[in-house]
């Protein structure tokens, strides 16, 4: 009797220490985006546009500027707008349809319009908010996760980009990040600092210095 006691005994220990290893920790993800970007000059929404374009994939592609514009679709527009240069289907087939969304920057404010863009859809545009203080150099700015994807992606792919923008003529973008290839983990806590070199041919507003994704 006394040694099936101890067989029970063994057992049970033997059962709660298997189950103790067994235990993993939850990864808290984030359920919001704060934005931080930073110019050299003050900015300037009455002649020019900001975009911060979020994608769940790599592949996604935002129009860059010269020399790397595409031909056939140079101009940075927004989906639904009618280009100088090029094709609407020019812009959707490399451009929008790569995109989860996007926010602009500009005199009504900081928005957000999330996708997905195809050619005839319509697309929600919500203001956040309004700028505070026009006579600044950083613009700041948050959204709730779920209002920029349908599904929140593991990875979260980013690229800002400054846009001269004035009544009938061409917007083909200035400045951008070094490269479209940046993305930020929706786990909680996460942050990502891009910094791009200065270039004192650009107007300062225009001249990105860095951006700062952060997931909260």
């Amino acid at each position: 009797m006394q040694f099936v006691v101890w067989l029970l005994l063994v057992c049970s220990l033997w059962f709660v220490s298997g189950c103790a290893r067994t235990v993993t920790s939850i990864v808290p993800y984030g359920d919001q985006i704060t934005v931080t970007a930073t110019m050299r000059g003050t900015i300037n929404v009455d002649s020019y546009r900001y975009f911060l374009v979020l994608s769940d994939s790599s592949s996604y592609k935002v129009p860059e500027p010269r020399p790397d514009i595409i031909e056939a679709a140079p101009e940075f527009i927004e989906p639904g707008g009618t280009p100088i240069i090029g094709t609407v289907e020019a812009y959707y087939a490399n451009f929008f349809s790569t995109w989860s969304s996007y926010f602009v920057v500009n005199s009504s404010g900081y928005s957000r319009v999330m996708g997905p863009f195809v050619i005839g859809g319509t697309n929600t545009r919500e203001v956040l908010s309004s700028i505070p203080d026009l006579n600044t150099k950083v613009l700041v700015f948050s959204c709730d996760l779920s209002k920029l994807f349908s599904t929140v992606p593991d990875q979260i792919y980013f690229d800002f980009v400054a846009v001269p923008w004035l009544d009938g003529e061409q917007t083909i973008p200035l400045d951008h990040l070094p490269s479209s290839n940046n993305s930020i983990s929706k786990v909680a806590g996460s942050i990502k600092e891009v910094s791009d070199e200065s270039d004192l041919a650009l107007p300062a507003a225009l001249d990105i210095i860095r951006v700062e994704l952060k997931i909260e």
